[in-house]
């Protein structure tokens, strides 16, 4: 990757529409946070619930405070999304940054170079496996993101009831709200496929009607306990925080997991940069927000520190979100969080997608379908087998925990894991940006490290018995995801064993010698043969020239390949021809050779890989206009066997690469061929 793309984001202009639209998708997460976080801080600095007093609530504000300056304002708003390429952001693309090949200032000795590329190689593998693995962790978090948020929403319904003087029992609620998350939750799941920019743009008022809320909720409870709310200015000095771990260590570590949940969603900042852009996620960030939150926790704050409420804290499921408003504003509370819960969970899923296509692209998944959402945002785009994989997720979850306070247990463990692989990768990208030790990388990025290593800990007691579960999908996945890369590796390695070796212009001296001598026939038509690489002839060619001896009028040898190191490949890098040279005549009859062309089509790891435009190219360079009727394409088809000697894989990571290359979608539907015109010729693999 050239220097001057990284850090270098595509400025997409700051619009109010665009910042609406990112207030939609991108902070819906971080933004319901209010919902839970403040109580489960609460339950757990104090079991007996009671008589907190400032001595808790006061640091509780503090660490939840400076958690969101540390590591959103800071780390991800103002640092790590200066990581992007070409204005795309996620794990992945911090993977690439990180590992990206760097050019050498001399040319070292054959020995040094050899040594100097192993240990280069091993170290670009452990940067890209860590960065598969907290991609992996993300799918955890997006099953439990919904389903903990739209909870969270509907509970408020038992605490208006209580409020207001209902007459519904808590057993009727005991079902009702489960069973509406799981209605809700499927309607969220099933309008995905309009794509990102039309559900954030629906999306979006909504979410600002909710900050606007929340921020207004806070100040009125700071307004109606005012004689306590004074003592909660002490918040803004970190001490406060600090000196709360350092006296109850214990304690303090298990709040930690707790103070936690107000950040979850900042990853999602990172992640969808590439649907809208840096500058509206920051203006969102700093003017929306950020300030709509700091007013409801500290709103929440002055609520706890009210003795008039010590019996609230000590009733089981107590929430000061909704105790703090007054009651005629309980049942338009629960609309708009349960508006706002549904939002929260667009935001893991819209990373979700992301980070699915990329991995597809970087050979870390089979391919799937994917579906363009947006004629202008390249980004935007829709995984129905990660939606429907998804919302299975979340509708268990719901059913099996029920209560947002048991599902609290369940989450932070996979979220805090990927915010420390984050840091983890942006010391390196700091490191090859700035042309520093690794040591001294690390240490600027010090205090995100301990705060993010206290997180883990925090979390860690939350593994079992609930926490496993998001813990266990991201382990499954990242297991998937490097049984697949390493049997494609493999596959790659024996398929360029089997494959004619040597340049396209040594395999077609042989090919014009055995035409000028009349062994191979000529028929009318474009054949276009699909490559896996540029420096081998396509099985598919070497075959159909082997058994059926036929040319046809024009030959185009097409080869997509992925840039690791870019998310974009500018158009003006897309396209390269190798031509063959002029044409070739039989002696006896004067018949031209056929013409040939080999076009490479290259295509970042954020991009679709779509033959069509590269095609239109080949076109143009051989100036033709073939009919579609006598267009063929030929493609490779591998089928797995078990080999007899040397195993590439083992017996069970064989077998599960077999299933998943059974199931990936067909090169035909991936290329965007059409299928009429598509001939496949099979050979066997053994791995």
């Amino acid at each position: 990757m050239s220097e001057s793309s990284q850090g270098a984001a595509v400025q997409k202009p700051l619009t109010f529409a665009a910042v609406l639209a990112a207030l939609g998708v991108v902070f819906g997460d971080i933004g319901t946070s209010p919902l839970y976080a403040f109580k489960e801080c609460l339950r757990v600095a104090g079991p007996s619930g009671a008589g907190l007093g400032a001595a808790a609530v006061v640091p509780l504000l503090s660490l939840i405070l400076w958690s969101l300056i540390v590591v959103v304002s800071i780390k991800y708003v103002l640092l790590v999304m200066e990581a992007n390429d070409e204005g795309e952001g996620g794990v992945m693309t911090l993977v690439s940054l990180a590992s990206a090949h760097e050019k050498q200032s001399e040319a070292p000795t054959p020995a040094e170079g050899e040594a100097k590329a192993k240990g280069k190689s091993k170290h670009r593998s452990a940067i890209i496996m860590l960065g598969v693995f907290g991609a992996a962790l993300l799918y955890g978090d997006g099953v439990i993101t919904p389903a903990i948020s739209v909870l969270s929403a509907l509970e408020g319904l038992r605490e208006a009831n209580d409020k207001l003087g209902g007459g519904i029992s808590h057993q009727f609620f005991g079902w009702f709200i489960p069973a509406a998350a799981v209605v809700i939750l499927f309607i969220l799941f099933r309008v995905q496929k309009v794509g990102t920019g039309k559900v954030g743009m629906y999306f979006g008022p909504v979410t600002l009607v909710w900050f606007i809320t929340i921020g207004l909720t806070g100040c009125w409870s700071l307004w109606a306990h005012g004689a306590v709310s004074g003592q909660l200015l002490s918040a803004f000095n970190p001490l406060q925080g600090v000196l709360f771990l350092i006296d109850s260590p214990g304690t303090g570590v298990l709040v930690l997991g707790s103070v936690f949940l107000a950040v979850t969603g900042a990853e999602a900042l990172y992640a969808d940069m590439g649907h809208f852009g840096q500058r509206p996620i920051r203006a969102g960030w700093y003017f929306v927000v950020f300030p709509a939150l700091l007013l409801n926790y500290f709103g929440q704050g002055a609520w706890a520190l009210d003795p008039a409420n010590a019996s609230e804290l000590s009733r089981p499921g107590f929430s000061p979100f909704f105790n703090m408003a007054p009651a005629w504003a309980q049942i338009p509370l629960v609309i708009i969080a349960t508006l706002a819960a549904i939002i929260a969970s667009q935001a893991l899923i819209s990373g979700a997608f992301s980070i699915t296509m990329q991995a597809i692209q970087l050979n870390f998944l089979p391919r799937m379908r994917i579906e363009r959402t947006s004629d202008v945002e390249s980004g935007q785009i829709y995984v129905a087998a990660v939606n429907w994989l998804l919302m299975l997720g979340s509708i268990y979850l719901v059913l099996h925990y029920g209560t947002s306070e048991l599902l609290a247990n369940a989450y932070g463990i996979a979220v805090s894991l990927t915010m420390l692989v984050t840091t983890v990768l942006f010391g390196q990208y700091v490191k090859r940006k700035m042309r520093v030790p690794a040591a001294a990388a690390y240490a600027m990025l010090s205090p995100f490290i301990i705060l993010e290593l206290l997180f883990v800990t925090g979390n860690a007691h939350k593994i079992w018995p609930n926490g496993w579960f998001p813990l266990a999908i991201g382990v499954l996945v990242y297991l998937l995801m490097s049984i697949w890369n390493k049997g494609r590796i493999a596959m790659k390695e024996k398929m360029r064993e089997t494959e004619s070796s040597g340049d396209f212009g040594n395999f077609l001296d042989s090919v014009e010698e055995r035409f000028q001598k009349g062994k191979l026939a000529r028929v009318k038509g474009t054949a276009i043969y699909m490559a896996g690489s540029t420096k081998s002839v396509p099985m598919a060619l070497a075959h159909n020239l082997k058994h059926n001896r036929v040319l046809h009028d024009h030959l185009i040898i097409v080869t997509l390949t992925v840039d690791e190191d870019r998310a974009i490949v500018p158009p003006a890098e897309r396209v390269s021809f190798q031509t063959r040279g002029p044409k070739f005549c039989r002696v006896d009859s004067h018949e031209e050779f056929p013409s040939v062309l080999s076009v490479t089509g290259r295509f970042g790891f954020r991009e679709k890989q779509d033959a069509f435009p590269v095609l239109e190219a080949a076109y143009r360079e051989l100036g033709i206009d073939p009919n579609p009727l006598e267009t063929t394409y030929f493609l490779s088809r591998e089928t797995i066997v078990r080999a007899t000697t040397y195993m590439s894989l083992n017996g069970p990571q064989e077998k599960i690469f077999e299933i998943l290359n059974r199931n990936a979608l067909s090169a035909t539907a991936y290329f965007n061929l059409p299928p009429g015109r598509v001939v496949e010729l099979g050979m066997q693999v053994e791995l």
